[in-house]
């Protein structure tokens, strides 16, 4: 009997290759992010209370409310593909202040801290910030609230097409009201 030695194969190779480098990336943004599903394009979460500050007037709307499932659907859609991330941008108690008596932000509230799926660095939160107009507006941020001061490590990006529904829905929410 004669034993002929097999020579490995280049396909093999590479394709043990590509499956380790996939689980390099997924387990190291998993751990990253603390979330093994952050490939998800989907959220999920239902908002106990939705805040609606325009300019200097404030409206909370609750599950069942008219607008509530407009608003929940424009901010499922548009936190679930988010633009980008910033790292270094935070919303100061002074900002959030001005934001609620002056100008425009929503405000969206869960009864506990819920995931959003992301490649980035997104903490669980129960709060979530999104400034309607002036400065941060310019670069569609979402802000987590954690419960540390300032709000956020650093905000996602919306992009402007999910951005803009958002607004549209917020604004349709305060016309009725």
């Amino acid at each position: 009997m004669r034993h002929e030695k097999e020579t490995p194969k280049l396909g093999s190779a590479i394709f043990t290759m590509g499956i380790i480098a996939l689980v390099l990336v997924w387990g190291t943004t998993a751990l990253t992010n603390e979330d093994p599903l952050w490939f998800v394009h989907r959220f999920e979460g239902e908002a106990e209370a939705i805040t609606i500050y325009w300019d200097g007037q404030s409206t909370v709307i609750g599950r069942g409310e008219r607008g509530y499932s407009d608003l929940m659907t424009a901010f499922g859609q548009a936190i679930a593909r988010p633009a980008g991330f910033e790292w270094e941008v935070a919303f100061s108690e002074q900002s959030i202040e001005s934001y609620q008596q002056r100008f425009r932000m929503l405000k969206v509230t869960f009864p506990q801290p819920v995931q959003v799926h992301t490649r980035h660095p997104f903490p669980r939160a129960a709060t979530f910030l999104i400034p309607l107009n002036e400065t941060h507006a310019y670069s569609r941020r979402v802000f987590a609230f954690t419960g540390i001061v300032p709000y956020a490590s650093g905000p996602l990006n919306l992009s402007e097409p999910h951005f803009d529904a958002l607004y549209k829905a917020v604004e349709a929410a305060v016309t009725v009201m």
